[in-house]
């Protein structure tokens, strides 16, 4: 949960206020998730969060910017609440499978970081520039995996960007089915069997 958003705070000329950083993440979190970034201008973010432009400037040099880092520490929390729904398997393809769908239940379930980090991020951020941001999260986690999976023997050696990013290209597809589907429950349960069966396809027989 975001800490909560101070909206009686006064901040003064000068040197930034204490914990504005953290106010305007909170408010934008909460203005993102409920209006979409387009529909929230610079403005709402400061006075949601209580600080001075000034404070808002000396932390991020625009509204995407606020935006990218919100995503990052979004999709880092994400990253932390799969590998913990991973850690107890028994195998690397027995964690990616968990990891898998742990991330479809975040997918159906109407969270902030659904409305934000699955649903905005690609656009506000391009393509590009999420790509590089993935890299060091969800991607760069499945990378691991799938070349532990290969050590492991449990698939055959591959070119392990290729096959984590066609297997990362399906489980954010299969999330975003889920999120836009009107029976999100079925949809994920469909898509949790599609993506069995593709880690049944890398396994070595």
């Amino acid at each position: 949960m975001p800490p909560p958003v101070n909206r009686n705070r006064r901040a003064g000329p000068g040197r930034p206020s204490e914990g504005a950083r953290e106010a305007l993440l909170a408010a934008s979190r909460e203005l993102f998730a409920a209006r979409g970034y387009d529909s929230v201008s610079t403005a709402e973010v400061i006075a949601r969060a209580g600080v001075s432009r000034g404070a808002m400037y000396h932390h991020f040099a625009s509204k995407r910017e606020l935006f990218e880092a919100l995503y990052v520490e979004m999709e880092d929390e994400l990253v932390t609440r799969l590998g913990t729904a991973a850690a107890g398997a028994s195998s690397p393809l027995g964690g990616l499978r968990a990891g898998s769908r742990a991330y479809l239940r975040e997918c159906e379930s109407p969270s902030d970081w659904s409305r934000i980090n699955l649903r905005q991020s690609r656009e506000v951020l391009g393509a590009d520039r999420w790509q590089e941001l993935a890299a060091d999260r969800g991607i760069g986690a499945v990378r691991a995996v799938i070349a532990a999976a290969m050590d492991a023997g449990e698939t055959p050696n591959d070119d392990v960007p290729v096959v984590a990013s066609i297997y990362m290209a399906a489980l954010i597809e299969a999330g975003l089915q889920v999120a836009r589907a009107a029976d999100p429950a079925a949809t994920r349960e469909t898509a949790e069997r599609t993506l069995d069966r593709l880690l049944d396809g890398l396994a070595r027989e």
